[in-house]
């Protein structure tokens, strides 16, 4: 009787293939993962750009007003009482100054965070952030550290009597951890808002450094 056997001499190269074709799909998904972050970043850019640049020519116009009144007011030779300039004095003190306060979180902004979401209603400012965190790094730590810079920066917090945490989100993506967090910003009862302040608010979900 003849017995018959097969010997499959492929068998070590479907495995090698298997595992070429693994490693592959894994350099697409990270290659897709970045530029999907390019992206964001890419957005984020513009779209803060946009509300800043919105933010400069509101006030431009505001000083082109102001000097066109001054400029009537000079040929007119009308006076201006003591109580109108003691009334402008306390209108430019109390009002809030949102292009420096943009400028002055985007500069104490690290580069691996980012901005996702600007809010403004009811007198609170809500700041979204998002940065990558080390093994070696504890949450509170890195959320602490930022709102010490915000509260350290005249150019911010300038008009806020209250910065506090509201909420925070850890979570693990793609072999690297990320921690969302957001910061509550109260304005002082005195402070006038903006003509752009007023329950304006902006979605963003990427970088935003001034």
């Amino acid at each position: 009787m003849i017995s018959q056997f097969t010997i499959n001499l492929n068998k070590g190269e479907d495995i090698a293939e298997r595992e070429a074709r693994w490693r592959r799909r894994r350099e697409i998904i990270t290659l897709t993962v970045l530029i999907i972050a390019v992206l964001i970043a890419t957005i984020i850019n513009i779209g803060q750009y946009r509300i800043v640049e919105g933010i400069i020519t509101t006030k431009q116009t505001i000083i082109r007003d102001i000097d066109r009144q001054l400029d009537s007011l000079e040929k007119t030779g009308k006076n201006i009482s003591k109580q109108d300039v003691l009334a402008l004095a306390k209108l430019e003190k109390e009002r809030v100054l949102w292009t420096k306060k943009l400028l002055g979180l985007g500069s104490e902004l690290p580069e691996e965070m980012a901005l996702t979401y600007l809010e403004f209603k009811n007198n609170i400012f809500l700041i979204r952030f998002i940065t990558t965190i080390k093994s070696n790094e504890k949450e509170f730590d890195k959320v602490k550290e930022m709102i010490d810079k915000l509260r350290a920066s005249p150019m911010f917090f300038r008009d806020f009597r209250e910065m506090r945490l509201k909420e925070q989100h850890r979570a693990d993506v793609d072999e690297q951890t990320v921690l969302s967090f957001s910061v509550l910003c109260k304005l002082e009862r005195g402070a006038v808002k903006g003509r752009r302040g007023r329950g304006r608010s902006s979605r963003a979900s990427g970088s935003y450094r001034g």
